[in-house]
């Protein structure tokens, strides 16, 4: 099965990728989509977490691969992308989003051709130009996206998930392997299902705070950034707390603060979903050492990992060794290099 005939049989309407950095073949796997898409008719929708389709990497000056539209795409994107743009694109409706490239508007491709995509930033505004755009016969969502601005991948916003990693990440396939396997395992976090923890979690995630769970009531904790309050939660924490709840980001620092309380394999560490949770692998890998639970509200549809063996710094692997070996690792996760399945 192809990778697009997975997003197909899944069902999938809106669909996010995510590179977990640049040059992984995030704008591949993108174009890919999009001429699979082409080839069966079905009216697409895009944009971009943020600003995508640029033609000259900021950080390497390499050239990237431009995104290319068919006539009769729909695109939210901001207006000085409109203008710059070399399709020829009909603007349907203004969205009242800014960003610094002007306000986002919703359009349709009248003339094929290459657009560099300047989407919303925030998760609202993403999901407020998905409806817009079905609401213009959008059949497939694809919301351009990264690590930085993982926002798309939320599970609120898309229906599924497709990660890109490749060669730009390491210079072993093993670290490369390691790296990818984190980010997958953090994705795909166990959602939780004890009700009544949940229901009150879910009122400190709503407040964006810092909180815990005991004897059936939540408690917010007013200093509330879990950058910098491990220590300060651990002190309020004892033998009848049932969770301990983040509403931002998680980090290694919070969490290592936490790891040597006594009872903390006892109590869930709760967080709104897996695009919240930054850890390196060793402290990811103490944390399951140590027994700790960490549990999501809601849990992201990772739906398969794309795959790039070539580096912009001039190194690459064998793309049929770099695809089996990463395939075999993630197993039974679906893993694709839409290169190679063009061949």
């Amino acid at each position: 099965m192809t990778l697009f005939e997975l997003v197909v049989e899944k069902k999938v309407k809106s669909l996010s990728i995510i590179g977990m950095a640049k040059n992984v073949g995030k704008t591949v796997t993108l174009n890919y989509l999009i001429e699979q898409s082409t080839k069966r008719n079905m009216v697409l929708g895009l944009t971009s977490a943020g600003r995508d389709g640029e033609k000259i990497d900021a950080v390497f000056g390499t050239h990237k691969p431009a995104i290319w539209v068919p006539e009769g795409t729909l695109l939210a994107t901001a207006r000085k992308c409109v203008i710059t743009s070399d399709a020829r694109i009909e603007i349907l409706y203004n969205t009242d989003i800014s960003t610094p490239l002007g306000e986002i508007i919703i359009g349709r491709a009248r003339e094929s051709g290459d657009i560099e995509l300047a989407g919303p930033a925030t998760s609202t505004g993403i999901k407020q130009v998905i409806e817009t755009m079905k609401d213009f016969g959008g059949e497939l969502i694809i919301i351009d996206g990264a690590l930085d601005r993982a926002s798309s991948a939320a599970p609120t916003v898309t229906d599924a998930t497709i990660l890109s990693t490749g060669a730009a990440i390491g210079y072993s396939i093993e670290s490369i392997i390691d790296k990818t396997k984190l980010r997958v395992e953090l994705f795909s976090l166990k959602e939780l299902k004890q009700s009544k923890i949940r229901q009150l979690a879910a009122k400190i995630v709503q407040e964006n705070k810092l909180g815990i769970v005991a004897n059936d009531r939540f408690k917010i904790i007013e200093q509330g950034d879990a950058l910098l309050s491990g220590k300060e939660i651990s002190a309020v924490i004892d033998e009848n707390t049932e969770a301990i709840v983040i509403g931002g980001a998680v980090t290694d620092r919070f969490m290592m603060d936490l790891i040597n309380i006594p009872y903390i394999d006892k109590i869930y560490i709760v967080v709104k979903d897996g695009v919240k949770v930054f850890f390196e692998d060793s402290t990811y890998k103490q944390l399951k050492r140590r027994g700790i639970k960490i549990r999501v509200l809601d849990p992201i549809n990772l739906l398969a990992l794309t795959v790039n063996p070539y580096s912009p710094t001039g190194y690459n692997f064998d793309p049929v060794e770099f695809l089996d070996k990463i395939r075999s690792a993630m197993y039974p996760l679906p893993v694709y290099d839409v290169v190679l399945e063009r061949l």
